[in-house]
This record gives structure tokens, sequence and C-alpha cells, in this order.
């Protein structure tokens, strides 16, 4: 009978945590398909077969596909030089990586019109180049930013690929007369070209879902995508719902096919990589010049992608005069005495942004850890199947179209509790928002942790909750701590749901960056976004060397313990 209640309690739990699913995620979602529908009683399609709406579908689609032909250039080299050369110092590649896709793509577009413009940085200190600004400004310069910030998607899913070739696939080319461009054109670039194709799509859904990049620099030069006509139909009067849904209907329906041709590639083009006997990786020494050659292309992407635009924010931020110059003379900390001063609205902003990024953390990590303690043992079961692609979902479905199903959702005359246009409703968004890391870290790890633990807590007449309290929490605690740190990144840098959800007269550090650069202010919002990349470079390396210890911590204790097994 015991068990009997136990299996009971367990499906309740369950069922409880898919309808709160629904209600979060899904029904909002839902309402963007039937918006039109539930509005006039009939889908109109004459706009979406518009065409306007055309143009704006094939801009997104253009972008996507040349971002991912950049990214390739950049990402196929890096990828190689780490995993499969002697370079030193691959640790700080690594981490230099990461630091240029954490900067906010908003903050790197507005850092590069800076740099960029008629009397910009670039022409201060370099007059020769200054022939570049007019070709800058056009749709090409819109791809070099966004694959400056796309490209470490595509090298990850490289970099992790050609680590599990064993060096006798390559050593086998070699000793049938195979030269090494040989060797990387019918060994290696086949085996990783299932990886390679995961990367590009999901660079192509990235740059697709980009909001920060399109609304900044996209606009400037009458670039528009998805994204940016979503938010122009919510954000300018006559506010036309039904057209913002139809254009994220269009968004949401070209990732999921996406996504579903990366599932049919990894499904059907993917290659065991590692032997039982030999598991070494075959690492090429490269010679004076190639060394060189190398030192040189790393240096070029590092200088685009984190060097210019941090050097164009910092320099902003303590500009006294725009258009004097770069002088001694003219350097000034006045913006960031003002961010720091108690009644300041960019201090304010500061403070709004710590106390939501926080509280939504914190729900966000009691969640997730429920979720992820739920779909960590991998149950049977289509009631765990669905928690589990609802959870996820977030991570596949674009942000402005979550946020958009949100506000159709809250804002409902149906909605017994009202929270639109409150602080509920922003931490409620962003707790939707960034749910999947922590349930993707909690459910990883506690999938690793051997069943015999909990058995013995059983055994010895634990109850549930001591056990949780006990064991569990305490084992997943860094996977917690992860995903706490992750969450807080994200939303101190969130920057679409911090211009559609916040309330009036309310601004966050997003928020007040974008205000302050749209208003001419930009040494002021520039200011904010140092302060504010420095936090989350600062809570990226604490994240790395915590996910390290972690590592470093499993592979003693699997390598110690007998009883211990991977699941």
């Amino acid at each position: 009978m015991g068990f009997i209640r136990s299996i009971n309690k367990r499906n309740i739990i369950t069922v409880i945590a898919l309808v709160l699913l629904l209600f979060l995620i899904v029904i909002p979602l839902l309402l963007i398909c039937t918006y039109n529908l539930y509005n006039s009683g009939s889908f109109d399609l004459s706009f979406v077969l518009s065409g306007e709406t055309a143009s704006v579908f094939f801009n997104t689609i253009k972008l996507g596909f040349c971002v991912v032909i950049v990214s390739s250039f950049l990402a196929l080299p890096l990828a190689f030089i780490v995993a499969k050369t002697n370079i030193s110092f691959k640790g700080v590649i690594e981490m230099l990586i990461l630091i240029s896709f954490m900067i906010p793509p908003y903050i790197e577009a507005m850092a590069w019109t800076l740099f960029m413009q008629k009397n910009g940085y670039l022409q201060s200190l370099l007059p020769c180049f200054s022939f570049i600004t007019p070709y800058f400004f056009t749709f090409g310069g819109l791809v070099i930013i966004m694959s400056l910030h796309v490209f470490p998607i595509m090298y990850l899913s490289i970099k992790n690929c050609l680590l599990k070739i064993s060096s006798s696939l390559e050593e086998a080319a070699f000793v049938h007369g195979g030269n090494f461009f040989y060797t990387i054109r019918k060994v290696i670039f086949p085996l990783i070209f299932s990886s390679y194709a995961v990367g590009a799509l999901l660079v192509f859904l990235r740059t697709a879902a980009e909001f920060g990049v399109p609304i900044t620099f996209g606009r400037k030069i009458g670039y528009y995508v998805l994204t940016s006509e979503i938010y122009k139909y919510v954000s300018n009067w006559p506010i036309d719902f039904g057209k913002a849904s139809n254009l994220s209907l269009m968004l949401v329906v070209s990732c999921l096919v996406l996504w579903y041709f990366q599932n049919l590639i990894n499904s059907n083009y993917s290659y065991s990589l590692v032997g039982g006997k030999d598991k070494k990786i075959n690492v090429y020494k490269l010679s004076t010049p190639q060394k060189i050659i190398t030192l040189l292309f790393l240096t070029t992407i590092f200088l685009l992608s984190i060097g210019i635009p941090l050097f164009s924010a910092v320099v902003t931020s303590i500009i006294k005069i725009e258009g004097v110059g770069i002088s001694l003379n003219n350097f000034t900390l006045d913006y960031y005495k003002a961010l720091f001063s108690a009644d300041s609205d960019a201090f304010s902003a500061l403070m709004t942004t710590f106390a939501i990024s926080i509280l939504a953390s914190i729900i966000t990590v009691i969640l997730g850890t429920f979720y992820g303690l739920l779909i960590g043992r991998k149950k049977k079961g289509i009631l765990y199947k669905l928690m589990d692609i609802f959870s996820l979902l977030p991570n596949t479905v674009p942000g402005i179209v979550i946020v958009i199903g949100l506000i159709l959702f809250y804002n409902s005359p149906y909605m017994p509790l009202s929270i639109y246009n409150t602080y509920g409703m922003v931490i409620i968004t962003y707790v939707i928002l960034f749910l999947p890391y922590t349930v993707q870290y909690v459910s990883s790890s506690y999938g690793q942790i051997n069943k015999s633990l909990e058995e013995a807590g059983i055994v010895s007449g634990s109850n549930f909750f001591y056990l949780l309290r006990k064991v569990i929490l305490p084992l997943n605690s860094k996977a917690m701590l992860a995903g706490f740190i992750m969450t807080f990144i994200v939303s101190i840098r969130e920057l679409v749901a911090s211009l559609m959800i916040l309330p009036p007269s309310v601004q966050n550090s997003a928020s007040y960056i974008y205000s302050q650069f749209e208003q001419g202010s930009e040494a002021s919002g520039m200011a904010m976004a140092v302060a504010t990349t420095i936090i989350t470079i600062a809570l990226l390396v604490a994240l790395q060397f915590l996910t390290n210890r972690q590592k470093e911590k499993t592979k003693d204790e699997t390598s110690d313990s007998i009883g211990y097994t991977w699941q």
C-alpha cells in the first residue's frame, strides 16, 4: 500500500508540474497562433502574404545565411587551432571566446557604431582608413557585427567534435599516401560535418531570433527583419498585436522547422569517433611561420570581437565633450560618478536590474531544480517527455515571441489577476525565458548521481524531505549555483523583455543603455554598458571556474569509487 501511495503522489506531482508549464509557457505561445481567430473569428492571411511581410522574411533569411558563411570562416580555423595544434595558451583562447559571446550584442552594435561613424574613433586614430565608414554602415556591417557575436556557437560544436576524432583515423590516411589537405578534405571534414551543420543551424537560429543588433544597427541602416518589425507593431502607435502575432508565428514556425532539420542531421549524419582502444588525439606541430600566421589570425578575431567594442565603450564613457577627440584633457569620470550616485536615474536603473535579476534568479533556481530533479532520472512515460520538451521550449522559441505570448496572456480581459505593467510580469517573464538553464544543469547533474546513494538513505529510514535536504540538494548544489549565476548573467543583459514589459517610467540597465543611445547621450549609456559588461565577465569567469572544479571533482570521484556509474 505504501508503494502504491508513493506512485500516486509521484504522478500527482508530475501532473501538477506539467500543468504549471502549460500555463507558464505553452498556453501563451498557443495564444499567438490563435490570436486572430480569437479576435476576429478567422485567420487573416492577407498581411502574411503581403509583399512587405515577404520582404522582411527574406531579409531575415538572407541575414541568417550570410552570418553562417562569415561565422564558418571564423569558427572552422579557430576550432582546428584549439583542438588539433600544439599552440599554447589554449585556456586563454577559450576564455576570450566565451567573453566575446557574453558581451551583449546590442552593446557590441552600439560600440561598433560609435567606432565606425563619421568623425568616430577610427577616423580619429587612423584617418587613412576613413574610406571604410560608408561601406560599414550597410548590410555587410550588420553581417560582420552579428558574426562576431555568434561564431562561438559554431566553434564550440566543431571543437568538441574534433576532440573526439581518434588519431588512428588520420594516421590511416597518411599511411595510404594522403597529405594534410587531403586528410582534411576526405577524413576530418566528413566526420565533423554533422557538428558543423548543427552549429550552422544554431547560428542561423540565433541570428533570426536576435533583437538587439537589428533594433540598433539594423534600423540605422534601414534593414528590417522579423524581430525588429514585431517590436515596431507593439511599441509604435497604433499598436497592432494582430500583425505582431502573425510575424511571431512566422518566426517560431521557421525556428521549429530548423530545429527539426538539426535533429535530422544529428541523427542521420553522426559517426562513432572514439574507439575502445585508441583515444589519443592527433596534434599537429606548427612551424614558426605557421605560428605567426595563427597568432595574427587569433589577434584579428579577438581585436574585432572584444578589443574594438570594449575600447569604444570605455572611451565613450569617459569622454567629456563629444567631437573634441581623444585626449587626456577630454577625459572625465563624471558619468561613472553619476552611475553610482544614489539620486541618479542611472543608479536607480542599476538597482532595479539587481533587484529584479536576483529575485528572478532565485525563483528560477527553485523552479528549475524542481523540474531538473523530475527530468534528471529520465523516467519513461509521455508525461516526463512532455515536461522535458515544455521546460526547454524557451531555448527553442525566440525570446521576443515568448514575450509577445506573455503579453497576450497576461493582458487578456479574462485574466482574473492582472499583473501586466507590474514588476511581477517582469519577474515571471525572466523566469520563463531563463528556466532552461537551471533545468539543464540540474537534470544533467542529477542524472549522473548513482541511485545507490538515495537507496542507502531510504534503507536507513530517511523520509523524502530528509533525503532531499541531506543527499539530493547537496549533491546538486554546484549545478544549482551554476544555474543561478547563468540566470543572473543573462537577465542583467536582457533587452527585448526590458523594452516591452517593464512598467511605465521604470528602467533597468538594458533599457537605460538603449534609451541613452537613442537620445544621443552615448557617454552615460556606455558607462552603464561597461559596468554591466564587467559584472557579466566576472560572473562568467566565476562560472567557468566552478564548472572546471566540478569536472575535476567528478573525475577524481569516478577514479576513486568503483561503485559510481554514469547514466
